[in-house]
């Protein structure tokens, strides 16, 4: 990181353009196809199977690159994923939730957490795509593909076939690339998007949201009611992430019942979700809002960052600013703790029991996480 004396968001900034970037745009990179999973201690790549989960989400981070001012040829490293999509691709439209080292279907359950990275990485594919329409159209054909396995009371199956617990996650990053679509797609198939998106806000509002407590919860039975005993989990980044889309959309469409939902959600990370002792972002609550056994990841901190940054740029109020952006700096300094080396621009992405990193390969997956977090950061800060 830079000097001692500048904010953790301007450090995060800085460390993302003169290390992450160029690591992952370099050995990060499979020439055969696509992008490694991980990267080791030195600087050597994993090899092993692929997800597509984390081809979308790496087609997102270099796809952002230019707008955060890496110089690299994020172009080229977008297409480059875009070229190893067919690979991933099944006849009915979905995808396949990995292949295999050599670039083969891996036979398992369709996972619905691939199919919303997939879309999201797509939609910030659009601008660097040889053909756009191409690229619509087979985001289309996955929408579609999706709509066919929706579930009678809102939602989507959590795989194909049929798997239980259900699952909030992967809705929300649905939501996510509804979101992404509905910005970047015209008429008519905007307003498709916007009625996907809009259906899983609605979920969310409907069957996610504890009404006692104002949680989002994680599992469900197969008729969407909640889970109860150990799997009656309430993660507070997820909170943040629920929180920041919700007001996202709610302020986008003119709900202002959304709006509260979310601002509670951020408040109730804050409130319930921090290590007083790191400052982290913990992994879990019980469903009393208690801490569970503690952990922490990388993903957490950057979801915090995000959702106070969204608070800061909302705030009318300057002493409501100024509180929101001094949260998001500890989100900021917080993600500062998995940056860890070797290599320069990797990162660890699980701190244990003893509030110690644990050292392991960097995963691909945490970069959409931190590019999110730093673009979201600039923009509170008036630097985009």
């Amino acid at each position: 990181m830079s000097s001692e004396h500048s904010l953790p968001s301007e450090r995060l900034h800085d460390w993302l353009l003169r290390f992450a970037y160029p690591l992952w745009a370099g050995v990060g990179i499979d020439v055969d196809g696509g992008f490694f999973e991980r990267i080791d201690a030195e600087t050597r790549p994993v090899r092993g199977p692929r997800r597509a989960r984390v081809l979308g989400r790496q087609i997102y981070s270099f796809a952002r690159a230019p707008l955060l001012g890496w110089k690299g040829d994020a172009r080229a490293l977008v297409r480059h994923g875009l070229a190893t999509l067919p690979r991933f691709l099944r006849d009915d439209g979905l995808a396949h939730a990995r292949i295999d080292d050599m670039g083969r279907p891996i036979d398992e359950p369709i996972d619905l957490y691939d199919q919303a990275f997939v879309l999201f990485g797509l939609a910030h594919a659009l601008p660097f795509a040889d053909d756009p329409a191409e690229i619509a159209a087979t985001a289309r054909r996955m929408r579609e593909g999706l709509l066919a396995h929706a579930h009678p009371n809102g939602g989507f199956e959590e795989a194909v076939p049929r798997t239980l617990p259900l699952k909030a996650n992967p809705h929300m990053h649905l939501f996510e690339a509804g979101l992404a679509w509905g910005e970047v797609e015209g008429r008519p198939d905007g307003a498709a998007w916007d009625a996907f998106a809009d259906g899983l806000a609605e979920l969310a509002l409907r069957r996610f949201v504890d009404p006692d407590t104002g949680a989002v919860h994680e599992f469900y039975d197969g008729d969407w009611k909640r889970l109860a005993g150990e799997r009656e989990i309430i993660e507070p980044g997820h909170q943040f992430e629920w929180g920041w889309l919700l007001v996202r959309w709610g302020a986008a469409r003119g709900r202002l019942d959304a709006v509260r939902v979310g601002e509670r959600l951020i408040a109730l990370g804050e409130a319930h979700g921090l290590d007083a002792a790191t400052g982290v972002t913990v992994g879990e609550l019980d469903g009393a809002l208690r801490p569970r056994p503690f952990h922490a990841r990388l993903w957490a901190q950057g979801e915090r960052v995000k959702a106070w940054a969204q608070a800061a740029m909302r705030a009318t109020d300057p002493s409501r600013r100024a509180m929101a952006l001094d949260r998001m700096e500890g989100a900021a300094e917080a993600l500062e703790l998995f940056l860890k080396g070797p290599p320069p621009g990797a990162w660890r992405d699980r701190m244990g029991p003893d509030r110690a990193i644990i050292e392991e390969a960097a995963p691909a997956s945490s970069l959409y996480h931190i590019v999110g977090a730093v673009e979201e950061a600039a923009r509170a800060r008036g630097r985009l």
